[in-house]
């Protein structure tokens, strides 16, 4: 039996929160969280819908490697850098694509 409360003598009232007017809020409350959900985590969602259609870990750790080696260069040509130096900075680039592709 519903919850329903009733005056002597009257109809039976339903309370406003078993309106369709409230689960019209309720369905725009889900479609605005998926919806934050989506914005919020747009970069993951990307890199995983990428990953599925190009190389994998693999193509992408190349990439990411191949463009930060390039930097390295232009810097090392550019500010000067040592030996020491321009090895650091390409550990560190090695290190960053790991860390960004998870390979």
């Amino acid at each position: 039996m519903a919850a329903e409360t009733a005056e002597p003598g009257g109809p039976a009232r339903s309370s406003f929160l078993d309106s369709i007017w409230m689960r019209f809020i309720a369905l725009l409350i889900v479609v605005g969280g998926i919806a934050l959900f989506v914005y919020a985590n747009q970069d993951m969602l990307a890199q995983q819908l990428a990953g599925r259609s190009g190389g994998g870990a693999a193509s992408s750790y190349q990439q990411c490697l191949d463009e930060r080696m390039a930097a390295v260069e232009r810097l090392a040509r550019e500010a000067g850098y040592t030996v020491k130096q321009r090895e650091l900075a390409e550990i560190r680039a090695q290190e960053f694509c790991r860390n960004q592709t998870g390979a």
